[in-house]
């Protein structure tokens, strides 16, 4: 009988980026204060979540953050300068603040028991050095990295290709991440089952659609295998 697979979103969801958050922040709000910006770090966080929340910077991440809080608060063209200013600062600030989430390695451990785990994950390579040094990539069945298969989610192609490598389908799936727009709502397209993390700085995102109604919702990945035992019975 074929077991069951659960596939994992990495920043955020399993990997605690909070740290490189408040990092990034204060870096940024420093950049553009000295671009002649002139506003509060109150102020900042405000147009900060205001973006993320009305989905400006679109599937992107930080690259696209910097540029859409830029054109709300800084002279034209100033946003190309800023993110070549920040781009090296926050390569190193990734090596330095990502860390697995307390709960991650226990969580894994505990659902390997009864499910194939999977990871689908818009990243670049250097987060396998991670999950290397963390020797929680024995967990995984499926390790698929948008920047290696040049696909990335919300592409359903993505989905598609992980579940083919696991050897599954999507009825047999589901889907863990933070993000409406390019975790939950694709693998619901698919009929996955999907569970929403909340520890995350996209918990400001409110469901548009259908799609994006998770199945499930938890603060912490501990509260997993609890709820995936109380659906089962």
């Amino acid at each position: 009988m074929t077991r069951p697979c659960i596939f994992f979103d990495l920043g955020q969801t399993l990997i605690n980026e909070w740290g490189f958050i408040d990092y990034f922040d204060q870096r940024f709000f420093e950049i553009l204060n000295g671009f002649g910006a002139r506003i509060s770090f109150r102020n900042y966080r405000t147009i900060r979540d205001n973006v993320i929340r009305s989905r400006k910077i679109g599937h992107g991440s930080v690259r696209e953050l910097i540029i859409e809080v830029c054109k709300l608060i800084c002279q034209q063209g100033y946003e190309k300068i800023i993110v070549k200013r920040l781009e090296p600062e926050l390569k190193e600030a990734r090596r330095n603040f990502f860390c697995l989430f307390s709960d991650a390695e226990q969580t894994l451990s505990s659902l390997l028991i009864l499910y194939d785990l999977g990871i689908i994950a818009n990243q670049s390579t250097d987060i396998l050095k991670i999950l290397e040094d963390s020797k929680i990539e024995r967990f995984f069945k499926v390790i698929l990295l948008s920047s290696e298969v040049k696909i990335r989610k919300p592409d359903l192609e993505i989905f598609r290709l992980a579940m083919n490598l696991a050897k599954t389908g999507p009825e047999n799936c589901i889907m863990v991440g933070d993000r409406l727009d390019t975790d939950i709502s694709p693998a619901n397209k698919l009929g996955m089952k999907t569970i929403r993390t909340t520890n995350s700085l996209f918990k400001l995102q409110e469901p548009m659609n259908e799609f994006e109604k998770p199945t499930y919702m938890v603060a912490n990945l501990s509260e997993i295998a609890n709820i995936l035992e109380k659906s089962n019975r």
